[in-house]
């Protein structure tokens, strides 16, 4: 009875109408903390729904879902760009979303995420994938403990960067470089790097200098530029771009309707891909619905 009164609620958002609708809504949801998600060809994905998070809650009203519904033009690119032989790093995987779709293209997928009021659902979701594994861990740029912000209102945004506005809690979490994990024997190398860790991409890719700069370096690299969060690192406007370029690498804007060549000037927030050489296969329309 619980779970259909609280889906005829959150359903058509008559929580966001009543007066207490909120507090009710949490109350029907506290024992929903790892609710599976179902999406066709994959895997459930589970997601915890006591928090009233607006993207879990879109997920939870629009199971069963015919396909992936998060960034689509991203997971078009990703059916472009990963090969079946390939090793995928989802760096900041939070629902496990990404890592859903790397796991039906590529050979290996290595998922990170420190946040850990994800981690437990995460955790489930990857179990059930035959070539997915999970660190718990935050990509840096050396090995070291780092504060981490989750905020109070959306626990999906967890950050090295306290950026958002919201109130949020502060916890250590351990860091390592990519280089580092690579000369442990920790990981293997990756052939496509997915990073989207709200403003330090920089601190990502900066240990991972080693990498980027052998001759087997990824071919690929899909990262989001978040220029308000990055500021509070200390990172100018650009930089990932920039540092991948240098690694000769050509940068392209990811857009809902295909690539762009990277204007100068571009959003303060905007997904970006670049990729090692000459790779043809990048031209073309999205087709994206």
């Amino acid at each position: 009875m619980k779970p259909f009164v609280f889906r005829a609620l959150v359903g058509k958002r008559i929580h966001e109408r009543w007066r207490g609708g909120y507090r009710i809504a949490r109350f029907l949801a506290r024992e929903m903390d790892s609710v599976p998600i179902q999406i066709e060809g994959h895997p459930p994905l589970y997601v915890d729904l006591r928090g009233l998070d607006e993207h879990a809650l879109s997920l939870y009203r629009g199971a069963p879902l015919r396909q992936v519904p998060h960034e689509p033009a991203l997971t078009e690119l990703f059916h472009r760009i990963v090969q079946p032989s390939d090793t995928v790093f989802d760096v900041g995987a939070n629902l496990g979303l990404h890592t859903l779709t790397f796991s039906k293209l590529a050979r290996q997928v290595i998922a990170f995420e420190p946040n850990p009021a994800l981690a437990p659902n995460l955790r489930k979701t990857v179990a059930k994938l035959h070539n997915a594994s999970l660190l718990e861990i935050c990509l840096s740029e050396r090995d070291a403990a780092v504060d981490f912000y989750i905020s109070e209102w959306d626990h999906m945004l967890g950050s090295m960067a306290n950026w958002t506005g919201q109130p949020s809690k502060t916890m250590s979490v351990p860091a390592h470089s990519i280089d580092s994990l690579i000369a442990e024997g920790m990981v293997p190398k990756p052939q496509v790097l997915k990073v989207d860790v709200e403003g330090a991409e920089m601190l990502v890719f900066r240990g991972a200098e080693e990498l980027f700069s052998g001759t087997d370096a990824p071919r690929f690299v899909v990262f989001e530029e978040l220029n308000t969060a990055s500021a509070k690192l200390g990172i100018a406007d650009a930089a990932p771009a920039e540092f991948l370029r240098e690694k000769g690498y050509t940068v392209y804007l990811i857009e809902q309707n295909g690539l762009s060549p990277l204007p100068k000037v571009r959003p303060t927030a905007a997904n970006l891909v670049a990729a090692r050489g000459q790779h043809l296969e990048l031209t073309g329309p999205f087709n994206v619905a």
